[in-house]
């Protein structure tokens, strides 16, 4: 700029001597140079430079604020009432890690079990909680799921018995009364763990209980719930004065499978695939956080959710950190498979679907 002004000056004055020309330059560089420059901002000795130097305009009051852009709504809905398998969820939302994605929450209970998946294929959610087993038999049913994270990545279910239905064995609940949430997964874990007994779900009596594991054991409307959740149900049962046997299903000939899954609609996922990106880190902070503060992390949990603060659930957090997924987004595409090919050898599906179709890793291209 200041070769320009000089130039621009030396044009205008033509053949004015070279100590004047010389002088009047350094002039106009104090001019320029200067912060303040002089009173009327003219250079000295001419006239063809007027323009005044106008003063800054100083802006006084508060600063209007930054508005942040609108946060993304994102619908979840839960597979059941809030337990400790939820804590990446509870955490991720108490310490807003959320809202720091840009996304709007909305955690919901079914008043159904059954309902959150069939909410996900007609997009009234976008995202809902289930099991692997159940993925696939709804799959082959043609409804448009796929799993986009989880929560836990190996098998809780199990078949619990109350102590005084007197069975030895498992080979003794033959007969016994089965209470149940899905039919279809409680027929499949039931086929895994009494087939080494030479007898199957066809050889008790199932009764479907919905939310009602607990107290349908505890009045002795059952003699056994397949499905209730290892670790904490047996623990909840136990307080309350009911003595019981747990038979975990994880440890049988059944494929291993993920007990806790994030579940959306294939069709649309690519609408809704940057929320659900977002999602999936959020969960995965709040699980390195509370894996790396368990004690701060039952404190919190309980605070916010009062329902959880129970003696049981207390006992049972160190189980439930070790069953916690590190990386929700990540899949395991072989188990899928595997899972898939069980279910079609055993013909309860008519048809194998691509893992690819199953289960996806929404954090990769």
């Amino acid at each position: 700029m200041l070769l320009l002004s000089a130039t621009g000056f030396f044009a205008a004055v033509g053949h004015a001597d070279n100590h004047v020309l010389a002088e009047t330059a350094v002039q106009a560089a104090r001019v320029v140079a200067s912060p303040a420059g002089n009173a009327t901002g003219e250079i000295p000795g001419s006239k063809a430079n007027t323009m005044p130097v106008t003063s800054p305009v100083i802006i006084t009051g508060d600063p209007e604020p930054i508005v942040p852009p609108p946060a993304h709504p994102l619908r979840v809905a839960l597979d059941w009432y809030l337990t400790p398998y939820h804590a990446a969820l509870i955490v991720a939302r108490e310490r807003g890690l959320f809202e720091r994605e840009g996304l709007e929450v909305t955690l919901t209970q079914p008043a159904d079990p059954t309902v959150p998946p069939k909410l996900v294929a007609a997009q009234h959610v976008e995202l809902a909680l289930t099991s692997q087993p159940r993925l696939h038999l709804l799959v082959d049913q043609g409804l448009p799921l796929i799993r986009v994270g989880t929560l836990v990545p190996l098998p809780l279910a199990t078949l619990i018995v109350r102590q005084e239905a007197n069975l030895q064995s498992l080979s003794d609940i033959q007969g016994k009364t089965v209470g149940y949430v899905f039919e279809e997964p409680a027929r499949l874990l039931l086929d895994g763990i009494l087939e080494k007994h030479a007898l199957s779900s066809d050889d008790v009596e199932l009764k479907r209980i919905d939310f009602g594991l607990n107290s349908s054991l505890a009045e002795a409307e059952v003699d056994a719930v397949v499905g209730a959740q290892r670790h904490v149900t047996r623990r909840q049962l136990e307080q309350s004065g009911i003595r019981v046997v747990e038979f975990p299903l994880g440890e049988t000939d059944l494929p291993l499978y993920d007990e806790l899954i994030l579940i959306a609609n294939r069709d649309s996922l690519q609408q809704h695939g940057s929320d659900i990106r977002r999602f999936l880190d959020a969960l995965q902070q709040a699980t390195l956080w509370l894996i790396n503060h368990p004690d701060d992390a039952w404190e919190l949990i309980r605070k916010a959710e009062p329902g959880l603060d129970t003696q049981a659930n207390a006992d049972a957090w160190p189980d439930t950190l070790r069953y916690l997924a590190l990386r929700p987004a990540a899949v395991q595409a072989e188990r899928y498979h595997r899972f898939e090919t069980y279910l079609l050898q055993q013909g309860l599906i008519e048809s194998l679907t691509p893992a690819k179709r199953l289960a996806t890793d929404i954090t990769h291209p």
